[in-house]
């Protein structure tokens, strides 16, 4: 019959059947080589047979050293007793023996290896400033424990000498004491229980003084009833926070149950037979389900973090809208008690009717600076090589005094001096007078009229194609590069209407800046093919004439289009715009000539904007 044997302590053990030498574990010099012991962990069995029906003769050969732990036993009795020197399985054990002996040291790596990716990432999140940072510094600190106990566990393959096995052995017992230790403390902070100094230290103690008890004295009694305890602690600690549970917690929960389970498992499987291949596997589960349990925590909690402050800004967003609403109606509010006021109170009209007119010669002379600018560009260059040429033609009087003037006789020197100082009085007085009409240029742009005109017949198709082309050509006098296909559709027996050639010709100026802005910034983001458009069409409708001044530039949402004829809105950056440029044309179409003003858009399509005048 296929049998095993394998021995269970450090002990040298010869194996003898009927007097025949089976096999050895370890050396007991009984062959002449030096002694050596026997390493005890993660051995295979060494097969033998034997026959059914007969009798058989066992002796044992055992050479052992006292141990330097205790001068009173031996080594074999230190770790593990007499009792397991030799023993004697059958085919299924003998397998298993196999299976163990070539998994443990994958569950010792598995163990490490978990324990130190964990221990890495929780220090990295201490090191960011996250959130809960003490309660991931006790993750961490757990964790870097777990990993110096895994590799005390991981040098058990190496077959260390039996010193340095014991050694190894207790420290890692210890260390795996006081990181299991750890969880139940951080279990306290992220459950908010209110702990202490002293609770802390109780934990730690009961926890590092069962594994210490454990590795000293050779039995699991006390490292059972301090996680017993644990265990207790855990279920205490859940009834006190049942109704705190919630989210992100639910994993630490899962965790505790897990380990208890995976825990209660192994106890079961060691007591049902003590080779069982799936031992392996519940002390991994044990080992590692609740510090899994917390890295699944931390990134769940820090999505209810994310999910929070996204809450807040919404919250915040919202507040704000509210504000603004408000604000915008308190804003109506004054503006009502300002009219009802201002048509109480004569002066305070005339005050604002004088100020209305301020506005309007502000927006005149914007809009005859953007007409003069080809014009100014003009007169300015020649005017800048004036004062530049008298600057530089003092420069080589000056240079001219310093080096062949120096050459020439005495008796020529005096009229020489004479004739450059006339010349350089000249060149001053050409600088002077320059700067004096370059001021003079840029004053005529600072100025325009600031009297209304007087009504009078006009005809609004040429005027309307007047202002398209002075626009078009003072935009291409600043930027010579742009081209627009400008297109006209004039009603041809329109006839004459009375109105303010002037104001109306500041209307449609502005619109037609409006669109050619709205063009060109659409040129600067649509590809290529694109082609800007201006079209300014005039007709009859209703007893009304219509101009309409349309482009295919960018369009307004609706809510740009509802604010564009309040003062002082604009799209515009603040170098650009004022914000009154329709709002004035607003009020010259509707308060100077009875008429309307209307814009229809759509985004990234374009606008029409409609001046309706009565005929009348």
């Amino acid at each position: 019959m296929q049998l095993g044997v394998f021995s269970y302590c450090w002990a040298a053990v010869d194996l003898y059947v009927d007097g025949r030498l089976i096999t050895s574990f370890g050396n007991t010099g009984a062959n002449g080589r030096p002694y050596a012991e026997h390493y005890p962990y993660y051995q295979k069995a060494a097969p033998f047979d034997l026959t059914t029906g007969q009798d058989h003769l066992i002796a044992l050969h055992v050479v052992d050293y006292v141990s330097p732990f205790s001068k009173n036993q031996l080594k074999a009795q230190l770790e593990g007793g007499t009792s397991k020197i030799i023993r004697i399985v059958g085919p299924k054990t003998f397998n298993w023996l196999h299976v163990n002996a070539r998994l443990s040291p994958v569950y010792s790596a598995i163990w490490l290896t978990v324990s130190f990716l964990l221990a890495t990432l929780f220090w990295l999140l201490v090191f960011q400033n996250l959130y809960e940072r003490s309660l991931i510094r006790l993750l961490a600190i757990g964790e870097t424990l777990l990993v110096f106990a895994s590799i005390g566990l991981m040098m058990e393959v190496l077959e260390p000498a039996f010193i340095y096995e014991v050694i190894v052995y207790r420290i890692s017992g210890v260390l795996l004491g006081v990181a299991i230790a750890f969880l139940p403390i951080t279990l306290l902070r992220v459950l908010n229980y209110p702990s202490s100094r002293r609770i802390d230290s109780f934990i730690i103690g009961i926890s590092v003084l069962g594994s210490s008890l454990t590795a000293y004295t050779n039995t699991g009694l006390p490292s059972s009833l301090a996680t017993v305890l644990q265990f207790l602690f855990f279920f205490a600690l859940l009834i006190w926070a049942r109704k705190k549970i919630k989210g992100a917690l639910w994993a630490i929960v899962t965790g505790a149950f897990l380990t208890i389970a995976f825990a209660l498992g192994y106890a079961i499987l060691q007591l049902s037979s003590f080779f069982n291949p799936h031992l392996g596997y519940a002390a991994t589960g044990f080992f590692l389900s609740l510090p899994l349990s917390f890295l699944v925590y931390i990134a769940l909690r820090f999505k209810e973090i994310v999910a929070e402050d996204r809450a807040k800004a919404v919250a915040v967003v919202q507040i704000t809208e509210e504000k603004r609403q408000l604000l915008a109606t308190q804003n109506q509010r004054l503006e009502q008690q300002v009219e009802t006021r201002t048509a109480q109170l004569n002066q305070s009209l005339i005050d604002l009717r004088a100020t209305q007119a301020q506005l309007i010669q502000k927006e005149k002379l914007a809009s005859l600076g953007e007409l003069t600018a080809g014009v100014a560009h003009e007169i300015q260059n020649p005017l800048n090589f004036v004062n530049n040429f008298a600057e530089v033609s003092t420069e080589l009087i000056d240079e001219l005094k310093e080096g062949p003037f120096q050459k020439l006789p005495d008796s020529e020197k005096g009229y020489a001096d004479e004739i450059l100082g006339d010349l350089s009085s000249n060149l001053q007085k050409i600088n002077h007078h320059g700067g004096r009409a370059s001021s003079i240029v840029k004053g005529m742009l600072e100025h325009s009229r600031t009297e209304s005109g007087e009504r009078r017949p006009t005809d609004l198709n040429a005027l309307a194609d007047e202002y398209l082309k002075i626009a078009y050509h003072g935009l291409r006098a600043k930027d010579k590069d742009f081209n627009a296909d400008l297109k006209t559709n004039f009603m041809t027996d329109l006839g004459r209407i009375e109105v303010v050639p002037q104001e109306i010709g500041r209307v449609l100026l502005n619109l037609y800046n409006n669109a050619f802005y709205a063009v060109i910034k659409k040129q600067k983001l649509a590809p290529s093919g694109y082609q800007p458009t201006v079209t300014v069409s005039t007709h009859q409708f209703n007893g009304q004439l219509q101009i309409r001044v349309s482009d295919n530039g960018t369009g307004m949402p609706e809510s740009v289009k509802a604010k564009i004829f309040q003062p002082f809105f604009t799209t515009k950056p603040t170098s650009e715009g004022t914000g009154l440029g329709l709002s004035l044309s607003y009020d010259i179409v509707t308060k100077g000539h009875g008429g309307t003003l209307t814009a229809e858009s759509e985004p990234n399509q374009g606008t029409v904007f409609t001046i309706a005048l009565p005929l009348t």
